[in-house]
């Protein structure tokens, strides 16, 4: 994964940190749908002005958190392992990528759960690869793939079909431990069925075997499927493996597409049809239904577990996000507060910078954390903003810089 260097002015960091936001209004949130041509910042930017810091803090109730390049690190060699905090090395991805997370990363998730806090990861990662690495993945409370399209949530395990069985890693509880299934939740596949259609394996054991078994794209009905009919018609290559409410254009896979005609999707130049939202990710563009993307999986999420609250301010007051990239940006600006482990956007800098009261950034000459440290200490900090009791053991131990990311 690439990264680019931290802004001149990188946010503040410090157990003194306490900073958070009143959101005054949320009707100027411009989503990156309909093929518009904003970049991240400039739809951020709407929302961003309309907050103001504040001495207060409400209460965390949610936790959301991206996956690659915030929690899972991609190192240039693989670093050793600290002692008491393995590092865990997980299956390589579809595209060959091989990432790792720390044991400690793992174990201060579990922390902030103990916190009575719901922790959801939210990734654009194809549900083939997320079922493949989620035994590698901290134990969350709810799971969000293909850039939200998917939701599933963790149940007693089925052994006639998908179990998840975590792996071991330093400091894990018997509870950490125990084998579970997952259920997807299909009131919010229904919001995306008239977009992207009914596909995509329920078999999920059968998913994480076989990802390529899936329907062709002629065999897909929906806008989706249609745009995506229409962008092979221009000659672009389409990644479809293990994905079912979204899809992927991939600059690597290209043939006979120039870079400036894919500089021309990724940067709206191109249009996606109304209906739909697109984002950029790991340098590859990503194209659902507009109700789907990050941020409105949040709130979908958010009202869930957290029904009693105002929906209008819910996600601004009462919950918080780890992320690193183009596609959070928008998760990002809706979270009351967003701690940054790494930053692989010019984006994401540039906002960074703009509104340094918004980010904590965990990465850097600044803070000399990298890699799997940085992730701890934004986790730690997180922690920090639960006055009822101490912070668990594992959030106050000294966490040491890893080289070479």
């Amino acid at each position: 994964m690439s990264r680019i260097g931290h802004p001149r002015k990188s946010a503040s960091i410090g157990a003194g940190y306490r900073w958070s936001c009143l959101l005054l209004t949320f009707t100027s949130l411009v989503t990156i749908a309909s093929g518009s041509t904003s970049t991240p910042s400039t739809v951020a930017a709407p929302i961003m002005e309309n907050i103001i810091p504040s001495e207060s803090e409400s209460q965390i109730h949610v936790v959301f958190s991206d996956v690659d390049g915030t929690l899972v690190h991609y190192p240039t060699k693989m670093p050793r392992s600290e002692r008491r905090n393995a590092l865990l090395k997980l299956p390589p991805s579809s595209t060959g990528m091989r990432g790792v997370v720390s044991s400690k990363t793992l174990s201060l998730t579990q922390d902030i759960r103990k916190k009575g806090a719901k922790f959801v990861l939210v990734s654009g990662m194809r549900t083939s690869t997320f079922l493949n690495r989620v035994p590698f993945l901290p134990r969350a409370d709810a799971y969000c793939t293909e850039a939200g399209g998917r939701i599933f949530y963790p149940v007693e395990p089925n052994e006639d079909g998908f179990v998840v069985k975590p792996q071991k890693y330093d400091g894990c509880t018997p509870e950490d431990m125990e084998p579970f299934s997952l259920v997807e939740d299909m009131a919010w596949r229904a919001k995306m069925e008239p977009v992207a259609g009914s596909y995509g394996l329920s078999d999920l054991k059968e998913l994480s075997l076989n990802p390529s078994k899936i329907p062709s794209l002629n065999e897909r009905d929906g806008l989706l499927w249609d745009f995506a009919r229409h962008l092979t018609s221009k000659g672009y290559v389409l990644d479809l493996e293990g994905y079912s409410a979204c899809f992927r254009v991939n600059q690597k896979q290209q043939t006979t597409i120039s870079d400036e005609d894919f500089a021309a999707l990724s940067n709206g130049q191109l249009k996606a049809w109304d209906g739909l939202g697109t984002s950029v990710n790991l340098s590859c563009v990503d194209f659902y239904p507009a109700a789907s993307g990050k941020k409105n999986c949040c709130q979908y999420l958010a009202e869930k577990f957290c029904p009693d609250l105002n929906e209008e301010t819910l996600l601004h007051q009462h919950a918080v996000c780890l992320c690193d990239d183009d596609n959070d940006v928008e998760m990002a600006s809706a979270c009351g507060h967003a701690y940054i482990p790494d930053i692989s956007s010019e984006n994401m800098a540039a906002l960074i910078e703009k509104y340094p009261h918004h980010f904590t950034l965990t990465w850097g000459h600044a803070t000399a954390h990298s890699g799997p440290a940085a992730s701890e200490a934004a986790l730690s900090l997180i922690l920090e903003r639960f006055h009822d009791d101490p912070v668990p053991e594992s959030a106050s131990a000294e966490i040491e810089q890893v080289e070479d990311w």
